[in-house]
């Protein structure tokens, strides 16, 4: 057989094992390309044309338009138009170029006669994007994630399958406290958001919840509103977590919560801060891991430093309670600071559970990481079986 005819029949060969790839594993495939490069398999055959007007998951995003002309407002619409079949996601992230406000709607609308069940929008446009009533509809939903957009919620409404929702940059129209009813709402995220304590969540599966510079919870609410008690991964930040205490003393709640683990991230060094996380362990009799994500703002002034140290040797038999069933302790983006250092020295002298020490350096201060390592290791450990594990790279991010 000739060299031609070898390539002729190796590429029927790849032809016909791609046709008969389950129609899941080739949108799957689809999905992986840019969609300008999608789009162009539809002109392969009569198949292909029927696989991308059929595809479930739409993604508009920086890739798509940087390649697309000023008519992507046009060319999203035809596509949608088009479109036969559930649309099961649609993400429509748009970092550079403008969207109207009633372009936007009118997508919405198309996709709202999907049985749509994750939607993300996240818009670069000068003013806030007013989320349109039509998503309200979308009562398949399982994942939705709104970025920098005003979001006005029906009172009492209800996305019967939500499983996660995400709000960054987001504010609330509020007219008045609203009730969102999210029965199988299991991970909710919130970030840089105005004015969400005036949407009040009914949830009884809610058992992630991050909460990043949104002034949106205090004590109060843990002692008040049933969803916190249920919640087994909290996620905060420094300023999350000093506002906090704004309403209830942070020393003792008034029930004990299910918390699991607890991340905080950007912690502020302060003694306010310091005492409102000493009550978050103390009242989660079931927590095992703690997650410091990075320590800033640290050994700048000498009173904040000295006033720390003198409240945390006071406070001892409060550390020691906190501290006492903790397993895990990872501590990011490490520098080494005289701060840092006495924390983790805290943490292992009062950790009696502690299985493992997460210490993780902060990439650009490598020079002193073999001295800092030997330093750690001759802090006192109240567990005998707690091993230090220390690294040079951070891959986190909160």
């Amino acid at each position: 057989m000739s060299r031609c005819g070898r390539r002729m029949v190796s590429s029927d060969q790849s032809k016909s094992i791609i046709c008969d790839l389950p129609i899941d594993i080739q949108h799957r495939i689809l999905e992986l390309m840019p969609i300008k490069y999608a789009a162009r398999t539809s002109i392969l055959s009569k198949q292909w044309s029927q696989l991308w007007y059929t595809l479930p998951h739409l993604l508009f995003d920086h890739m798509f338009f940087q390649h697309v002309s000023n008519y992507a407002g046009g060319i999203i619409r035809k596509i949608l138009m088009q479109h036969t079949g559930p649309i099961l996601g649609f993400h429509l992230v748009s970092e550079t170029r403008k969207l109207s406000q009633s372009y936007v709607d009118r997508c919405i609308v198309l996709v709202a006669n999907h049985v749509i069940q994750k939607l993300t929008l996240d818009m670069a446009n000068d003013e806030l994007y007013t989320l349109p009533v039509s998503v309200f509809t979308c009562a398949a939903l399982t994942h939705l994630k709104l970025s920098r957009c005003i979001v006005k919620f029906p009172d009492s409404n209800r996305f019967p399958k939500l499983v996660g929702l995400q709000l960054e940059e987001v504010e609330i129209d509020r007219p008045k406290q609203t009730t969102l009813i999210l029965p199988m709402l299991e991970t909710l995220e919130l970030k840089y958001c105005d004015d969400v304590d005036y949407v009040r969540i009914v949830s009884l599966k809610l058992v992630n919840l991050s909460v990043l510079s949104t002034y949106a919870i205090t004590f109060q609410c843990f002692n008040v509103n049933p969803i916190f008690r249920k919640i087994k991964h909290l996620c905060l930040d420094g300023s999350s977590l000093k506002k906090l205490g704004s309403v209830c003393p942070s020393d003792r709640l008034d029930v004990s919560l299910n918390l699991q683990s607890l991340k905080i991230c950007d912690l502020k060094i302060s003694v306010k801060r310091i005492m409102c996380a000493l009550c978050l362990l103390r009242n989660s009799p079931n927590l095992v891991e703690l997650d410091i994500d990075e320590v800033v703002k640290v050994d700048k002034t000498v009173y904040h430093t000295i006033e720390l140290f003198d409240y945390l040797s006071k406070a001892e038999k409060k550390v020691s309670e906190a501290l006492k069933l903790i397993r895990t302790v990872r501590i990011g983006k490490f520098k080494g600071t005289v701060t840092e250092m006495y924390l983790v020295q805290v943490i292992l002298a009062h950790s009696s559970k502690l299985e493992r020490m997460i210490v993780q350096q902060k990439m650009q201060k490598f020079e002193r990481s073999d001295e800092i390592l030997k330093e750690l290791k001759c802090y006192h450990r109240a567990s005998p079986s707690a091993e230090i594990k220390y690294s040079k790279t951070d891959s986190s991010a909160c």
